[in-house]
This record gives structure tokens, C-alpha cells and sequence, in this order.
């Protein structure tokens, strides 16, 4: 019940205080509590209690209402990504068999032909429902270990894995973040992710602080600086690309943003110069923030202030201590806790872990084992305490904050019969932190294709995902074991197009 919980306090508390906003409207706690009500009275009447609901939509205060509308009536959201394909979509769909949907229009049908006569809520109408009925049991909303979302992650293998998220998760992580975090109520947090995102629990952390959530409906630099002014932002959650293309906007220098105090990121490393250049010119202080969508969200976090001394490997980055309820372990390739200062695969615990993956019980037993969770990020912990991240898993990119899985890049390409072996890596890019490079061996000479290639991408994957290079090889380097040499493919990667840069410029 703790979703309801959040929603009854808001309203008993201040209840004409603004909850959420966007730039169609702004609502009350009075009215948040009526709309979801009203909701959480139609989803119950086409659903039965524990259902899947998806929810397709672009960012807007609605698709709040209506995580907090099925959590009310027993439901499980399960929010889809809309620039997803109607493949991916469909295979989102054939797996959590829904029973209803909220969508924006364009969305709704799409799914009508992709999953005929699923009742679907437009969710631009949402205001417009009429009152949920006197006497309606608004507490029928399930326990705080009942499942209340499934958030959807790309898997190694491919294929989307869901994240089975119960109350309870998101019970410990907003009070992790009421104490590491520390908003006041009345604070007004800009939420400039997207709302599908594991990232939307940050948004429900305000929420439960009595804060006001304001929803970018997607992220542009200049559509963001004028957020930031125009509601009085406060604190705000930013990808460090997003920080850089913040700073490099002619507009900044006329927005005021005096009101902005904490600038809070994660998703992938802050260079330092950026850091420090974000604190000179926005005038705020950085707090770092590591989570995982597995592990319920942030997990780790570095305050503000923190004394932090050379990394203990070049290149690492500190992401400081476990938040309020979380445990953390670093392992060897045995599950062996290491001593401090050596490097090893870093897991946690605690209250905030997923359920498990949705219908997954082989990829669930994978990363979760007796309590903790194997993030399969390499770091180490300091003699001071403090974590330091040295890298990502080898085969991970991520662009922009959004993790892109080489392997679901591969499966597409594979499909043109023109392709023998195909490869993704990372390259390194200043404005995203990465970019996938996929390298192609053609089944025959004269058979590399780069436009065909492109679309059968466009047609199969989400444009965060699409590779911004092809680059033919005669043959693609393995090990005896079959192994894809990826490290030596992503040094010629870097200095392939870097020195095509080069002679260009």
C-alpha cells in the first residue's frame, strides 16, 4: 500500500499544492488523489487484480497517474518504451499478456493491431473519467510485496528481460533517498528522463517527500533550461551528456536558474572537467548517483562535500557509499568477497532487489543468489569506504544513459544474408559517452552493404540503439574458444575513426 500511502498523505498534507506538472497542465494533490481514483475504478473494471496493464506514452504527469492508478487497484504497470518497433513491442506483449492499456492515441493504435481487442484507456483523457464511485475501496490496492511494475532492460542474449518490482522496492528506495537525497517538502524536481526508464522511481522518491515532480516531455537543451526557469526547479536528475549539451547552449547565459541547488546524475561517469564546469557555471553542487534497475534503483551515492582521493585505478570513478538499506560486496569470478582495494564484480543487497526477471528463472538464478545482486559492474572499495566503479561490463554501451546491449544489435544484422559474422563495440563519443560501432563480415566479396544494413536497423531497433558506423572486415577476430576479440576491435574502432576524423578535418 505504500504508492496509496504516498498519494493519502500528499492530499491530507497540503492538498491545493502542486504534485505534478508539465507543460499541458499542473495538478494538485486534491486532484492526483481524484484521477487516480477515477483510473484505478476503470482499470478494475476491465481487469482482474493482479493483471498486467501496459502503458505506452510519451513522457506527461498522466503516465504517473497511472503507475499510482494500477498500484491502487492491485495492477501491475508495465511500461513500454514508444520508440520501440512493433516487433519489440510485440514481444513485450506476447510475454506479460496484458489485460489492459494506457496509451497516447497514435500508441493505442498500434496496439490494436498488435493485440486485438486489448481495452485500451486513452491516456490524454485520463482528467476527463468520471469520479470513482462512493464508497469505492480505494485501499484495494495490493501489500508491499506485490508486484506494481515491470520494468522492461535489454538482456545479453538479446531479448528484453522485465524487472519484477514489488512495493516494498520502492518503499526502501525512497526512504534511501529521503536520507541521502534529503528533499524538503515542496521541492521542485525536474524529471528530464524518460518516465519507462528504471530512472522513474527517482520521481516517485519526490513524490514521497511531499515534492513537486516536473515532467520534461523529452529532453532538448533549450526545452530544459527553460524548465529549470520557468517552474523554479530546484533539484534535477541529468545524464552527463545531457549536463554537457546544457553547458554548450547560447541560451544559458540568459536563464536564470538561481533557484537550482543540486544537480544529481548517474547513468555513466561525470568527467571531472565537465563536473567542474557544471558547478561553475549553473552554480550548483553535483551529487553522483549509481543504481541499477535490478537492484530497485540507486543503490550508491556520493554526497555533495565528499573528501575523494586518486582513484585506486586510472580511470575508475567514485560513486561513494551504499545508500540507507542497501549492502554491497565486492566478489571474485567465485562469488568470494575480496579484500579492499581489489578489483571485482560489485553486488548489493537489500530490500530495494527486484522480484525477479519476468518469466526468466534461468537469467534470475544468473544474478541473484542468496540475498545479493551481482551487478556485473567491476569495481573495487577504497581504504576509506568509498566504491569506486572501474568499468562497465565489457560488452555494455551506453549512449546517452541508456544501456544498449551489442548482442540485440548483432541478432538484426545477422538476419541479412549478405552478413557472416557480425561484431558491436563501443566508441567513444564526447557528446553521448558511447555510440555502437558494428563491424561486418560480408558473406562474400562485394556484399557489404551499408544502407541495407542501416535499414534493416531502423526497421528492428530503436534509434538509441541504431550503430553510427559499419566497418567491413574480411574476417571478424575470435579466440580458440570462439570468443570475438572485442577489446582489440574497440582499439580499432577508436583509432580507425578517429584518424578518419582526422584526415577529414
Amino acid at each position: 500500500m505504500w504508492l496509496n500511502h504516498v498519494v493519502r498523505r500528499g492530499l491530507d498534507r497540503d492538498p491545493d499544492a502542486i504534485a505534478l506538472r508539465d507543460g499541458r497542465r499542473d495538478v494538485s494533490w486534491r486532484t492526483l488523489h481524484r484521477e487516480v481514483r477515477a483510473l484505478a475504478c476503470r482499470l478494475r473494471h476491465d481487469t482482474l487484480p493482479g493483471s498486467r496493464v501496459l502503458v505506452l506514452s510519451g513522457n506527461r504527469v498522466e503516465v504517473l497517474e497511472t503507475y499510482l492508478a494500477c498500484a491502487a487497484a492491485g495492477l501491475v504497470a508495465v511500461p513500454v518504451n514508444p520508440a520501440l518497433t512493433d516487433p519489440e513491442i510485440g514481444a513485450i506483449t506476447e510475454s506479460v499478456e496484458p489485460s489492459a492499456a494506457v496509451a497516447e492515441a497514435p500508441f493505442a493504435a498500434r496496439l490494436a493491431d498488435l493485440y486485438p481487442g486489448l481495452p485500451v484507456t486513452d491516456i490524454a483523457r485520463l482528467p476527463e473519467l468520471p469520479d470513482a464511485e462512493p464508497g469505492s475501496d480505494e485501499e484495494q490496492g495490493g501489500g508491499t510485496a506485490d508486484p506494481v511494475l515491470i520494468l522492461h532492460t535489454s538482456a545479453t542474449t538479446g531479448r528484453a528481460k522485465g524487472v519484477v518490482v514489488d512495493q516494498r522496492s520502492l518503499q526502501v528506495n525512497a526512504l534511501s533517498w529521503l536520507a541521502d537525497v534529503r528533499p524538503e517538502p515542496g521541492t521542485a524536481f525536474l524529471n528530464a528522463g524518460p518516465l519507462f526508464h528504471g530512472s522513474v522511481v527517482i520521481a516517485l522518491d519526490h513524490l514521497a517527500a511531499g515534492g513537486t515532480v516536473c515532467v520534461l516531455d523529452r529532453f532538448t537543451p533549450q526545452g530544459a533550461l527553460a524548465a529549470l526557469e520557468r517552474w523554479e526547479v530546484e533539484y534535477a536528475f541529468l545524464v552527463p551528456s545531457m549536463v554537457r549539451l546544457l553547458l554548450e547552449t547560447k541560451s544559458l547565459a540568459g536563464t536564470d536558474l538561481s533557484r537550482l541547488r543540486l544537480l544529481l546524475h548517474g547513468a555513466a561517469p561525470m568527467p571531472a572537467d565537465l563536473a567542474d564546469e557544471a558547478r561553475e557555471r549553473l552554480g550548483v553542487e553535483l551529487q553522483t548517483v549509481f543504481g541499477i534497475t535490478e537492484g530497485g534503483g540507486p543503490v550508491l551515492t556520493l554526497r555533495p562535500g565528499t573528501p575523494v582521493g586518486e582513484p585506486p585505478v586510472p580511470g575508475a570513478v567514485c560513486v561513494g557509499v551504499p545508500m540507507l538499506g542497501a549492502g554491497l560486496r565486492v566478489t571474485d569470478g567465485e562469488g568470494r568477497e575480496v579484500p579492499a582495494g581489489t578489483v571485482g564484480e560489485i553486488q548489493v543487497s537489500g530490500d530495494g532487489l527486484m522480484q525477479a526477471y519476468w518469466k526468466n528463472p534461468e537469467a534470475t538464478a544468473a544474478v541473484l543468489r542468496d540475498g545479493w545482486l551481482n551487478t556485473h559492474d567491476l569495481g573495487c572499495v577504497g581504504s576509506d569506504g568509498l566504491v569506486w566503479v572501474v568499468d562497465r561490463r565489457n560488452d555494455l554501451i551506453l549512449r546517452g544513459g541508456q544501456n544498449v546491449y551489442p548482442a540485440e544489435i548483432e541478432h538484426v544484422l545477422r538476419q541479412s544474408p549478405n552478413v557472416a559474422d557480425v561484431v558491436v563495440v563501443p566508441l567513444p563519443s564526447r557528446l553521448w559517452g558511447q555510440t555502437p560501432v558494428a563491424f561486418v563480415q560480408p558473406a562474400a566479396d562485394g556484399l557489404f552493404d551499408e544502407a541495407e544494413l542501416l535499414q534493416l536497423c531502423v526497421d528492428a531497433l530503436a534509434p538509441y540503439k541504431r550503430p553510427t558506423h559499419f566497418l567491413p572486415l574480411e574476417r571478424i577476430p575470435r579466440n580458440p574458444a570462439g570468443k570475438a576479440l572485442r577489446t582489440d576491435l574497440r582499439e580499432t574502432a577508436r583509432t580507425t575513426l578517429t584518424a578518419d576524423r582526422e584526415q577529414t578535418a
